[in-house]
């Protein structure tokens, strides 16, 4: 990905067995609010700042359309052309599972475009009350 590496030992110490339906208990949905996030967040032992810094993963990461197809045909509080190219990647009758990068400008590279895409009204999330 082009980003700095960190070797990362195995293994949880907050947890002697392991359990998917523990792991997944209230992690944080596309739908959530700002205060619900930083409610999850905080039920999590995470503050905002580390809320703010887990989000800047989003860099490299993708979505599946469903998860934005309302927002890019619906919102106003959008960039135009971050819209324009969405609607290209995600058409109204397109599959649920088809896939866009959440980073149009580096989508490849772990840096800090996600946060300036943002603040720049060029992110799924920029239009949300809270956020910016």
């Amino acid at each position: 990905m082009g980003g700095p590496t960190r070797t990362v030992k195995l293994g949880r110490r907050d947890s002697a067995t392991a359990s998917e339906s523990a792991a997944n208990d209230n992690l944080p949905t596309f739908r959530d609010n700002l205060e619900e996030l930083i409610s999850l967040f905080s039920n999590k032992g995470l503050d905002r700042q580390d809320m703010v810094a887990l989000s800047g993963a989003h860099t490299i990461g993708q979505a599946q359309c469903f998860t934005f197809r309302e927002r890019i045909y619906n919102e106003a509080n959008m960039d135009s052309g971050f819209v324009s190219t969405r609607q290209s990647d995600c058409p109204t009758d397109d599959d649920d599972d088809e896939l866009s990068p959440l980073d149009l400008v580096t989508p490849r590279n772990f840096d800090n475009n996600y946060f300036k895409n943002l603040v720049e009204l060029k992110g799924p999330i920029a239009q949300r009350p809270g956020f910016i």
